[in-house]
């Protein structure tokens, strides 16, 4: 049976201060807020870009790179499929579509069944692609921190149906590094090698996993010295080029001004 799950629509991050962070991603984006406002008592900003859109939230308890919503074809279908594979989920509403006549559906995964991580999902849009421009062509990928990659690949894989692409290990990296498809992006789950466990430790791990947590995103740009050059100028910290760990790709890091969040920005090899 197919996967429900068709791509990312969003991603979600909550801050403290939402003038300054949206003014932050403005710069980084260089793009205004498609929205800013307050929606169901929540204030918040919601930039589009070429494939997700991110959804700044005000928060007195601001956690960052806090959830990803997925969008589905139907969504009675995901929900049963959540109930097939043992994933809690509850219905809620969907933030972040100002112009909609009607609130938009989503379904809520209980935390404690998908290791700690928050997903949501709402029914793909008849409406076309987002409209977006900066950075490049949106989200590459997206990386979940795990301590137990296997435990998070049978969430992403076997429970929400996302296509494993690579599973791979390198000492060199201290990192085994497992990528999964979800639309025109990838979902990566990076494990810390402990080269020095023992086997006790790791027999404890796989009894009892730890739980995940959001690491990081990297975005695409068309020119990695262009981009180098404008965040400069803008005021960032930033990184110099160099070469990305996939062949011909060149990355820079974007160090502050992210609210939080750990920030790459890759310029893929041409085609």
């Amino acid at each position: 049976m197919t996967s429900p799950v068709q791509d990312l629509d969003h991603i979600a991050i909550s801050v403290a201060d939402l003038e300054a962070e949206a003014a932050n991603y403005a710069a980084l984006f260089g793009t205004p807020p498609a929205f800013q406002g307050q929606q169901s008592g929540t204030e918040m900003a919601v930039f589009q870009t070429g494939n997700v859109a991110v959804h700044l939230l005000e928060s007195e308890k601001p956690r960052g790179l806090e959830g990803i919503c997925f969008t589905v074809d139907k969504l009675a279908r995901l929900q049963r499929r959540l109930g097939q594979v043992g994933i809690a989920a509850h219905e809620s509403i969907s933030l972040g579509q100002p112009n909609a006549e009607e609130h938009t559906l989503a379904v809520v995964a209980e935390p404690a069944t998908t290791r700690n991580i928050q997903l949501s999902f709402i029914e793909k849009s008849s409406q076309g692609g987002r409209a977006g421009g900066s950075p490049g062509g949106g989200l590459d990928h997206i990386v979940i921190a795990s301590q137990n990659a296997e435990s998070t690949a049978f969430l992403l894989g076997s429970q929400l149906g996302l296509d494993l692409r690579m599973d791979m290990s390198r000492r060199d990296w201290n990192a085994r590094l497992m990528f999964f498809r979800c639309g025109d992006l990838i979902v990566e789950v990076f494990e810390r090698l402990e080269n020095d466990a023992s086997d006790g430790a790791k027999a404890e791990s796989t009894a009892a996993p730890p739980e995940d947590s959001f690491y990081g995103l990297t975005w695409r740009v068309d020119d990695a010295d262009a981009s180098h050059k404008r965040l400069q100028e803008s005021g960032f910290d930033v990184s110099e080029v160099r070469q990305g760990r996939k062949p011909g790709s060149r990355v820079l890091t974007v160090r502050n001004r992210t609210a939080g969040v750990a920030t790459l920005l890759i310029e893929l090899p041409k085609a």
